[in-house]
């Protein structure tokens, strides 16, 4: 009888011991997959504590159910560490309001990970006292846009909540912009990039 159950013990643990190979030997790709949650929802959003807006917008999300993840630590390590460990688990879609290096870095790895931009905005007050928010998108803007036209210096809460409820597709066939204008705050940094990342 002891050596049924010793048997038994060992096929489930060999069983664990090759599911967790397979897993580590499909690479990336198996990151996005692993997550059985509803993909549509926002899951993880990166953000630069430095700035407001960064941080409220943030806030929004993790209001929402998302976790959120400062973007200035090394970016790659956070890709390849917590942020994957944490798609891996729970799926859905990535966000992020960060300096335009950090978006085109979280776009290129986005990739590796079966990641497509669905969304991106450029938030730029540069030689101006506002600031000018560029919104493209894989379906009609015009929700988004509205959050900071509406909430001027709470633009990036309200952006963060707007982006919540959009259902936005991952490679577009056809995308859409609009342009708003809200007042600039003290710690704007002078361009900041709003982006989402789906499956």
């Amino acid at each position: 009888m002891k050596s049924h159950l010793d048997r038994r013990t060992f096929l489930k643990d060999a069983s664990v011991l090759t599911a967790s190979a397979a897993l580590i030997a499909s690479g990336a790709s198996s990151v996005v997959r692993a997550g059985a949650s509803d993909e549509r929802r926002i899951s993880a959003v990166l953000f630069d504590s430095r700035y407001s807006s960064s941080r409220e917008f943030a806030d929004a999300l993790v209001g929402e159910g998302a976790v959120a993840f400062d973007a200035r630590a090394d970016i790659a390590a956070l890709w390849y560490g917590p942020l994957r460990e944490h798609v891996a688990k729970y799926g859905g879609r990535v966000a992020g309001l960060t300096t335009d290096s950090d978006f085109a870095v979280s776009k290129s790895f986005g990739r590796e990970f079966q990641f497509s931009l669905s969304y991106e905005g450029s938030h730029d007050s540069r030689g101006s006292t506002a600031i000018s928010h560029r919104l493209r998108g894989s379906q009609s803007v015009s929700q988004i846009e509205l959050a900071p036209r509406h909430a001027d210096s709470n633009w990036a809460r309200a952006l963060g909540q707007a982006l919540a409820r959009t259902r936005s597709e991952a490679s577009p066939k056809q995308w859409q912009s609009s342009v708003a204008h809200t007042s600039q705050l003290g710690d704007h940094p002078g361009f900041l990039r709003s982006w989402l990342l789906a499956a």
